[in-house]
């Protein structure tokens, strides 16, 4: 995991603390010099997969409210910018805060625009910072860290004072917005110096905020201020509530607590607990240009691309464990199969050998049962074949049947070629036994003169009755010569009252 590092820097120096789980280590303390920024160069160069974050609490800020029309995209980026070097000219790091829409009139935006005013300052540390090529994540000042502090019943105008090793800062919220910001240097900053110097500047601070117009003349001001337990009695006797002023003490160590902040704070002083909350509850907006941010957009890629190839390799072992768990029960399933066919085995020989002995072998009793299969293939005998016909004869009622001979055969007749009523047997009677009919019939004797009518009439009785399934019809015998030799005649007187006969053999697959 990537370590995080707070660079707390005010009017004279400069230090690092590295976040680990809730506490913050302490990784020197760099004076504004040659020496202490070669330092900090060396200390930086130690920590290059780091990412850094620069909280500044110096006095060289700007605050300043502005309204801008609805706009959106590029258009409100060039407004802003714009804006931005109308009222800080002459330094990079500034940033516009949104605190939402006014209800009245054109709804416009409202803004809030910092900067940092003296962006020498920061120059030595960033150009540090970039040297290495180290991902910094932003500069951030103090007065945006303030906004975490804010009580659930916040009232309409609030000041915040907080102590830091760089002075007493006096914030200003308006309606729960940030408003403006002020820090005070001190001599000597003990706890006497700074009770007095937080009844002086909040004093003063007010007197500023009724002369913008910010508050109300003779409205009181609500106070809170950020100390240590061990400080707030000396803090009651000197912040005393009056008119204008009403003092509420925040106990340090229980905000501390709040925050998850496990590194002892021994006085009021609260740098620490400002670089743990801007770890935490890291603000939207920050001072850096984002041109100069290349470093840590590159450590934002790889982390994305180290993160996506973490989740490919966590699914392909969950995909692997998961095949592995399919396989091994796969294999317990054919254990379990392999197990039942012995069981069953072991079932079947003990019931063979249960059973009577039986003076034939394997392969006659075989034989003996084909050979019953077979003799049970000719039990229906010719009454399947008989039905057939009969239903056909119904179908042709002027056909009548002189002689039947039935019997079973193994192999199909011989059929014979040339003749247009054969009927090739379809591939089902590759193989026997077959029912065979020969069948004798005779035609109407009103059809004794029309020899093509008697060819037509016996073609379509043996298309009707061949096409029934697994049947063979052949007509043997037609009514007439129809040799090609021979002529169809019309009519022959001699044999006008004898009816036509002819026969054919009807085959049918047992």
């Amino acid at each position: 995991m990537t370590n995080r590092h707070v660079l707390f820097l005010d009017a004279a120096h400069l230090t690092a603390y590295q976040v680990k789980g809730g506490v913050l280590l302490t990784g020197g303390t760099f004076a504004a010099d040659a020496k202490g920024i070669e330092a900090f160069g060396e200390y930086v160069a130690q920590h290059r997969d780091n990412v850094f974050m620069l909280l500044a609490d110096i006095a060289e800020e700007g605050f300043h409210l502005e309204n801008i029309p609805r706009s959106s995209g590029r258009d409100r980026t060039a407004l802003i910018k714009r804006k931005l070097a109308q009222y800080f000219y002459g330094t990079p790091l500034a940033l516009a805060i949104s605190q939402g829409r006014l209800q009245e009139g054109r709804r416009d935006e409202r803004l809030l625009l910092m900067a940092l005013t003296r962006p020498q300052h920061f120059e030595p540390w960033l150009a540090t910072l970039d040297a290495a090529k180290v991902a910094v994540a932003g500069v951030y000042s103090l007065p945006q860290i303030l906004t975490t502090l804010l009580p659930k019943d916040l009232p309409p105008r609030l000041l915040i004072v907080t102590l830091t090793r760089g002075g007493l800062r006096q914030t200003f919220f308006a309606d729960g917005q940030l408003r403006f910001s002020r820090l005070t240097a001190l001599a000597t900053g003990t706890p006497e110096e700074s009770a007095s110097a937080t009844v002086l500047e909040a004093a003063k601070m007010r007197q500023y905020l009724v002369g913008q117009r910010l508050i109300e003349r003779g409205q009181p001001l609500a106070t809170r201020v950020l100390v240590h337990p061990a400080q707030i009695a000396m803090m009651r006797e000197h912040c005393r509530d009056a008119a204008e002023l009403q003092f509420d003490f925040v106990d340090l160590l229980a905000e501390a607590k709040r925050a998850g902040l496990r590194t002892p704070l021994t006085d009021s002083h609260a740098e620490m607990l400002f670089c743990h909350l801007l770890i935490g509850k890291t603000p939207a907006g920050q001072f850096v240009p984002a041109a100069e941010r290349q470093f840590y957009r590159l450590w934002q890629i790889r982390r994305v691309l180290k993160s996506a190839s973490s989740l490919i390799l966590v699914g392909a072992l969950l995909f692997a464990a998961k095949q592995g768990l399919e396989i091994l029960q796969v294999n317990e399933d054919i254990g379990q199969i392999e197990l039942q066919t012995r069981i069953d085995q072991q079932r079947y020989d003990t019931t063979l050998l249960t059973l009577p002995k039986i003076p034939l072998s394997t392969e006659n009793l075989l034989a003996l049962v084909n050979r019953y299969e077979a003799v049970l293939l000719r039990s229906p005998g010719p009454g399947p074949l008989l039905v057939q016909l009969s239903q056909s004869l119904d179908s042709f009622p002027d056909i009548s049947i002189e002689r039947i001979e039935w019997s079973i055969v193994e192999q199909l007749p011989l059929v014979l070629q040339g003749s247009a009523h054969d009927i090739p047997p379809p591939p089902a009677m590759a193989s026997g036994p077959y029912a065979e009919a020969k069948v004798e019939a005779r035609l109407p004797p009103a059809m004794a003169g029309n020899q093509r009518g008697q060819l037509g009439r016996v073609a379509d009785f043996a298309k009707h009755l061949g096409a029934a399934p697994n049947t063979l019809v052949t007509v043997v015998q037609q009514p007439v010569d129809a040799q090609s030799g021979q002529t169809l005649k019309s009519g022959d007187e001699k044999r006008a009252l004898e009816a036509p006969r002819f026969s054919f053999r009807l085959t049918r697959k047992l």
